[in-house]
């Protein structure tokens, strides 16, 4: 049990911002929504393979090896070199590896059950598929407080890698809104250092997973990390996996997931947004619920989407199928960690901090979402739907942000910059 809350002495009180590992139990949840896969070949089932991915997203050289990533991972998850090996096999990735761990991992527990793994394997198997070859991380952080830990651990490193992904959240009311706002400072201090942080949306609209077979929970409840304002929030789209067009993904819409989206309760809007989220606002076709319900004042996420539905997964030497902005997160997360690759080969520094470039970039840089609301939580039958979400329409949204990523555009943008 921890502590109830103590001040610190009043000749210090002053310096002290927040008190960590004392009060605060957040409950984190990994993003991902998993089924079996029957099929022999998953990539005849309308999934998310590597392929499919990169052709609809133009990446067409996927080598990266001046540009370092890491994918976050707690809750006790873990991957197995061996699925990754199955993974690339199946797919006609190059045989990928893993260049460091730091922390627990167990590659055991998931051929014991699934859930110990999915997650990991998840993000490990879709940012290895895309940025190849790179000097990478699965960073594992145990512990109550991962993120405060993670944040920690990676200030400490001299040399840490320069994109970061993160799949994992929890109900921004359950976090003090002082550890939240110091989460966030070090967070810009990362991109300071180059570093860019990708956090996944969330994969249950505006309620949040509470929602997830309780209509009782509906309400608009942001999902921290993903409202930090220096990090780089992702939501989920489906559609190009079967050949359709690139809607936002929703479970009532066979998505198995929504892509969550908001307005942060603790964060302020950052100017490097306003203008795009003012445009939204004010946009007739956004069908806004009611203003009292949300705060249009706040920090709007996500800031960008990709594919999310219907991902191939090797778990425990089997494959089953997933869904979420865990697996959009490390997509985007790759993409990023190949521009590094491309600025550095060119003498140019890491990205790092991207979120005001991308608010800059012309809007043909991203393919834009005009199609789906964020009003239902996850759920692959029957899902809860709430009476209000936010829906995509032209520009940026709180349900897919700016768009997904041309790749050949985003490069091109990337290399423009300083």
């Amino acid at each position: 049990p921890r502590c109830a809350f103590s001040p610190p002495p009043a000749d210090v009180a002053a310096a002290v911002e927040f008190v960590g590992h004392t009060t605060s139990l957040p409950n984190l949840t990994h993003r991902s929504v998993i089924t079996t896969v029957t099929a022999k070949d998953p990539a005849a089932n309308g999934q998310a393979t590597p392929s499919v991915i990169s052709q609809y997203y133009g990446i067409t050289d996927h080598s990266c090896k001046q540009g370092s990533f890491a994918v976050f991972e707690t809750i006790g998850q873990s991957y197995a070199p061996s699925d990754l090996t199955a993974y690339d096999q199946r797919f006609g990735v190059p045989p990928q590896t893993v260049s460091k761990v730091i922390g627990p991992n167990n590659p055991s527990a998931c051929s014991a059950n699934p859930n110990n793994c999915v997650e990991a394997e998840l993000d490990v198997q879709v940012i290895t598929a895309i940025a190849q070859d790179g000097d990478n991380v699965f960073w594992s952080i145990p512990g109550d407080e991962s993120f405060l830990q993670w944040i920690d651990a990676v200030a400490s490193d001299p040399t840490p890698p320069l994109v970061h992904s993160i799949s994992y959240g929890a109900p921004e009311s359950d976090e003090p809104a002082a550890q939240a706002k110091n989460f966030d400072a070090e967070v810009s201090k990362m991109g300071a250092r180059g570093l860019t942080v990708f956090v996944a949306s969330g994969d249950d609209g505006v309620a949040g997973a509470g929602a997830r077979g309780n209509s009782g929970a509906c309400g608009f409840n942001p999902s921290y990390p993903a409202t930090a304002s220096h990090v780089t929030a992702v939501g989920a789209t489906q559609g190009p996996e079967s050949g359709e067009p690139e809607i936002a993904c929703q479970s009532n819409k066979g998505g198995g997931i929504t892509s969550g989206g908001g307005f942060s309760n603790v964060y302020s809007r950052p100017s490097w947004q306003s203008a795009a989220v003012e445009a939204y606002l004010s946009n007739p076709s956004a069908n806004l619920p009611p203003s009292s319900m949300f705060n249009e004042k706040g920090r709007g996420y996500p800031d960008v989407a990709a594919m999310g539905h219907n991902y191939p997964i090797a778990v425990g030497g089997n494959f089953y199928a997933g869904s979420g902005t865990s697996a959009s997160t490390p997509l985007v997360a790759g993409m990023t960690a190949l521009a590094n690759n491309a600025r550095i080969a060119a003498g140019k520094k890491s990205l790092g901090f991207l979120n005001p470039a991308l608010y800059q970039f012309d809007s043909s840089v991203f393919n834009d979402i005009t199609s789906g609301e964020n009003n239902c939580a996850a759920g692959n039958s029957a899902p809860v739907c709430c009476t209000y979400g936010f829906t995509a329409t032209t520009g940026w949204d709180p349900v897919t942000g700016l768009g997904s990523p041309h790749f050949p555009k985003f490069l091109a943008a990337a290399m423009a910059l300083p």
